[in-house]
């Protein structure tokens, strides 16, 4: 508003410097404050504008970022599943393994002692 008053006031200023009629400068002065008007309606439209811009984006920003929050979130948990049951799975194989190794020197050991005459009990430890 101040700069319509001043570029207002500037205007009649140089117009009362030179010879114009009264009614010219009433005519200007007239079309000065419609385009006073019609810049301040412009002007708080646009701020009007701006204001809901500002506010879709920071929503937006606020919903990829919850979005991306619960997506981390579920990953994180999927990995946890997951290494869980690999470290299951590999402990049932080592087990498997263990069995099986047990299994073998139990066999080794009585296949020995029956070959060299010994006690077969003996590999029962």
């Amino acid at each position: 508003m101040k700069t319509k008053a001043m570029a207002l006031a500037l205007l009649l200023s140089l117009m009362g410097c030179t010879e114009s009629s009264e009614e010219t400068k009433s005519e200007v002065k007239k079309e000065m404050e419609k385009a006073g008007e019609a810049t301040a309606d412009a002007y708080d439209s646009a701020k009007e504008s701006a204001a809901d811009s500002w506010d879709k984006t920071k929503d937006a920003s606020s919903e990829a970022y919850e979005e991306g929050k619960e997506m981390a979130s579920d990953a994180y948990e999927d990995g946890k599943k997951m290494a869980s049951d690999a470290y299951d799975a590999t402990a049932e194989k080592a087990g498997v393994f263990k069995d099986a190794a047990a299994k073998k020197a139990y066999e080794a050991c009585v296949k020995m002692k029956e070959q060299m005459g010994g006690d077969v009990s003996e590999c029962d430890d």
